[in-house]
């Protein structure tokens, strides 16, 4: 019929795939080799900035000094002194769904190790950033280059921290199905349960050393 656009009647023919299924199986394949990769050289690449942030870009990026553990004073014990366990560098800070990446800068291969985020709080003083556990144990200490910075990162440790919470409680529940994430959140996920292994040991604290000594049984009488 005049004016009628010809179409293909050849047998066989296939209708041509949608975009949107041409975008979700280039996004998996970015990601399965990316998963390659950091298998095959056992977590140093494959895990990049510009892998991890994805289409949809982290949930936080920035730049900080980073140190394993405190006082339980809070801010008392963050940095205080001096000595080999401060550190003198920033390194480059990634949060994308609830978990924290350390890096050695935005050009390193893969992070140096990753925290977890879900149960963990937070305090701010200006520039500086207590994360800490459920318990009120000091796990981390970050100091940013402005107090703006700092808040940002605060809320977007709060904001993660509960939606990791929450998909703790659906998972428990039998609910796995109802979790509906981003293929960049679900490979930063994986990446993050393998890097937190790498976190830094815990310093030994004076309190510990005191827990450690045996108690003279008389002493109590």
């Amino acid at each position: 019929m005049a004016g009628e656009t010809p179409q293909d009647t050849r047998a066989g023919s296939a209708p041509a795939p949608k975009k949107g299924g041409r975008r979700t199986s280039r996004k998996s394949s970015i990601f399965a080799r990316a998963r390659m990769s950091f298998a095959r050289t056992h977590g140093q690449r494959g895990a990049d900035v510009d892998t991890l942030r994805g289409t949809s870009g982290a949930n936080y990026e920035g730049e900080a000094k980073v140190k394993r553990g405190g006082s339980n004073n809070g801010f008392c014990g963050c940095f205080a002194g001096s000595g080999d366990g401060e550190p003198k560098k920033d390194r480059y800070i990634l949060i994308k769904g609830a978990a924290c990446f350390v890096f050695f800068d935005e050009e390193a291969p893969s992070p140096k190790y990753a925290i977890m985020l879900a149960h963990m709080k937070t305090e701010v003083d200006d520039s500086r950033v207590v994360l800490e556990s459920a318990l009120g144990d000091v796990d981390y200490c970050f100091v940013f280059k402005n107090a703006e910075e700092a808040q940002k990162f605060a809320s977007a440790v709060a904001e993660q921290a509960a939606i990791g919470e929450a998909e703790e409680v659906k998972k428990r529940l039998g609910h796995d199905h109802l979790l509906k994430k981003r293929s960049s959140v679900k490979y930063a996920q994986s990446i993050a349960a393998k890097k937190a292994k790498d976190q830094p040991d815990q310093p030994i604290t004076a309190a510990d050393v005191m827990a450690a000594v045996p108690v003279d049984p008389l002493t109590n009488i």
